[in-house]
């Protein structure tokens, strides 16, 4: 009978950690989630707000600061690569 007891000790003890980290997880979020709208309701760049939002959301970044300053780079570095019209270079598989 007392392992019975040991046992339902073990499992209410492992039941309320579980619950206790999943509540801190859920606030951690939370907080990220209302820091992210202040955040995006000071800026003027709308490109700026949705990159940061795709990074954040895909998990690349811990922190908004991170994906606010890498999102910030990638869209100030000019893109190494000249933009050319598609259709003047499109004259491969095309009867001559």
């Amino acid at each position: 009978m007392e392992i019975i007891y040991i046992g339902g000790i073990i499992f209410f003890v492992w039941l309320v950690r579980t619950l206790h980290k999943i509540m801190g997880r859920d606030q951690e979020e939370t907080d990220k989630k209302i820091a992210f709208a202040k955040w995006a309701k000071e800026q003027h760049d709308p490109r700026l707000v949705s990159m940061v939002q795709n990074l954040m959301t895909e998990g690349r970044f811990k922190t908004l600061e991170e994906a606010t300053q890498y999102a910030e780079q990638a869209l100030n570095t000019p893109s190494p690569e000249p933009r050319s019209n598609i259709h003047t270079n499109d004259t491969q598989g095309t009867p001559s």
